[in-house]
């Protein structure tokens, strides 16, 4: 398992998915070694959840769907312990809850839920609790990114900038 982190939401409207973009936690090992990333196409509803989640965005009182999932979990004493990734069926991905609670003999009890990636990654973010993609989904799904921490807009910008100038009308 690869524990990864929300680098981007890209919102979209209308027919157009929207995006987020999970990024390869940094290792130790090298600085210098390309980390990978994962690309999930979800609905813009969907979207705005996790958005709202990450911000802390409150509802005038009135907790939405996630947000009450979360109480439920606090008042039955059950913790979100991880999120899972563990399967892509391209273009879908499919996600687990990893429930932990304190049975009557004081034993810690494991449980899964099946869960959409997109519902999974708005109680992560609400429960604080790290998400995981399987190695296999992300050697199958996932990009690498050369860019380093070092690498600065206007290298960037200037690596854009040559990229662009080698196209033509035809790559079109």
């Amino acid at each position: 398992m690869i524990r990864v982190d929300i680098e981007t939401i890209i919102m979209a409207s209308g027919p157009v998915p929207s995006v987020i973009v999970l990024r390869e936690r940094g290792n130790g090992e090298s600085a210098n070694a390309p980390s990978r990333s994962l690309s999930i196409q979800t609905g813009s509803v969907e979207a705005a959840a996790i958005s709202r989640g990450i911000d802390n965005s409150q509802n005038n009182g009135r907790p939405i769907t996630h947000d009450l999932f979360i109480e439920t979990l606090r008042q039955l004493n059950v913790k979100l312990e991880r999120v899972e990734i563990n399967r892509v069926d391209a273009p879908v991905f499919f996600a687990r809850l990893v429930l932990v609670r304190e049975g009557a003999d004081e034993q810690i009890e494991e449980l899964t839920v099946d869960a959409r990636p997109s519902d999974a990654l708005a109680l992560a973010v609400r429960s604080n609790a790290p998400v995981f993609v399987e190695d296999d989904v992300m050697n199958r799904a996932g990009t690498i990114s050369y860019r380093t921490a070092q690498q600065s807009g206007e290298d960037e910008f200037k690596q854009f900038d040559q990229f662009v100038q080698t196209l033509s009308p035809d790559d079109f």
